[in-house]
């Protein structure tokens, strides 16, 4: 590669860092890219392309007619959500905090050793259930869609209808609930076990002995937005030679709809939650770039600009959702010995929309070929995450081909991430 075009990519890149981050991570849907670990800026096919990198659908060296370059998708299908989400979920389904009052009235209205040890239990159940998703991100990402990927010698298009939802927010229990919830335990243990265990606590009791039900004055969070959103976009790559060297370049004019939801409850009773959602009913314009070059019959490196038109989304509340522009490099690597391998890098950090964690991911997968069989694994990072989104998360997927018939799945339970994935396609 000259050093024209290498200084051309250079300055390509480090003008985006410029930018304000962006909101919602770089979505990966198809199940190879998620078995992959979520790589395909260089990797992809005309089955994903559309998704990752446009030029990838000119990287084809035959006609279309000929090698059955082409695919149509449907559906593919993704769900993506953390572990934190579903223990959030649980919460609300359990109601912990009217658990906890309802065994508070039955205890002052029937004193005895065993309606104490019921409000004992409801406070240590609260306690349990809040502390594996105390301050603690979630995340939910799901998509249905459909796309027909056209791949020809040194030039294609490709066609895609989506409908995405995704959305993060934040787990938040207080340090006065945390107390509140240890002096409940101390105390109906000091009254169970009559004083030879726990604390007295005489501030739980009016002056008649009556038990106090602060579990009003609770004040741990469950705060979130999210955005659904529905987009059609068309595809269209061509090979070209700039600066003497044969590259691939693409592009994706999107248009997009998008409704938003703001989410606020108590995290132990949903009850006492509310959900605002906006339509936002106008249709939205932005763009997709990538260019990819091949160094070898091996070694393929590629560039995508996701949302180079940023987008901004207005909430009930009078905020507003904004999705700029996100940045992401990769690399793949084919050999007939070790199978295909593919690296990707999110060179801007990814900004939450719900107060989540920020994402920025570093992405490794490999593909075997075995007969009519693809087994697929991965490894994903998240650069700056936090607590357990500082993990990282192995992925795993497989796929099988019956004449022009693919059948293909992936599974992800690593980390903080539960996710899964299927897809069909036939080869035209």
């Amino acid at each position: 590669m000259s050093q024209s075009i290498l200084r051309l990519i250079v300055v390509f890149l480090f003008s985006f860092y410029s930018l304000a981050v962006s909101a919602v991570p770089f979505g990966t849907y198809d199940p190879r890219s998620i078995a992959m670990g979520g790589a395909g800026v260089a990797s992809g096919n005309s089955a994903n392309a559309v998704f990752f990198n446009p030029s990838l659908l000119a990287q084809y060296t035959s006609r279309k007619h000929r090698a059955r370059n082409s695919n149509y998708v449907f559906p593919v299908v993704s769900l993506s959500v953390s572990k934190v989400a579903e223990g959030i979920a649980d919460l609300a389904d359990n109601n912990p905090e009217q658990v906890l009052s309802s065994s508070i009235a039955a205890y002052n209205a029937s004193p005895s050793q065993a309606t104490a040890e019921g409000v004992f239990t409801a406070s240590r159940n609260l306690q349990n259930d809040l502390e594996p998703v105390a301050n603690e991100s979630v995340f939910f990402d799901g998509m249905v869609g459909m796309v027909i990927g056209i791949g020809d010698r040194r030039e294609g298009g490709a066609f895609v209808i989506s409908r995405r939802f995704v959305g993060d927010g934040l787990a938040d229990q207080t340090a006065a609930d945390k107390q509140l919830l240890a002096d409940y335990i101390e105390a109906l243990d000091f009254v169970v076990s009559g004083g030879a265990s726990g604390a007295p606590h005489p501030e739980l009791f009016d002056v008649n002995g009556i038990l106090l039900d602060q579990t009003n004055s609770l004040t741990s969070t469950a705060t979130g937005r999210g955005l659904l959103l529905t987009e059609l976009g068309i595809a269209m790559s061509w090979g070209v030679e700039l600066f003497r060297n044969k590259i691939d370049v693409g592009f994706t004019p999107k248009f997009v709809q998008g409704t938003t939801y703001e989410y606020n409850g108590a995290l132990g009773n949903s009850q006492l939650g509310t959900t605002e959602r906006k339509e936002n009913e106008d249709w939205k314009f932005t763009l997709d770039v990538g260019m990819s070059k091949t160094l070898s019959d091996k070694l393929k490196l590629g560039l995508v600009v996701k949302n180079l038109v940023p987008l901004d989304f207005s909430t009930q509340s009078g905020g507003s959702i904004k999705i700029q522009p996100q940045l992401r490099v990769g690399a793949a690597y084919r050999t007939a010995k070790w199978g295909y391998w593919a690296l990707d890098v999110d060179m801007l950090e990814n900004k939450s929309i719900g107060g989540g964690d920020n994402t920025q991911y570093l992405s490794l997968g490999g593909e075997w070929l075995v007969k009519a069989w693809a087994l697929r694994a991965g490894y994903k990072q998240n650069l700056v995450g936090r607590g357990d989104f500082s993990k990282g998360i192995f992925t795993a997927g497989t796929g099988y081909r019956f004449a022009r018939v693919s059948f293909d799945i992936a599974y992800v339970d690593s980390g903080p991430e539960r996710a899964a994935s299927l897809q069909m396609s036939r080869r035209f």
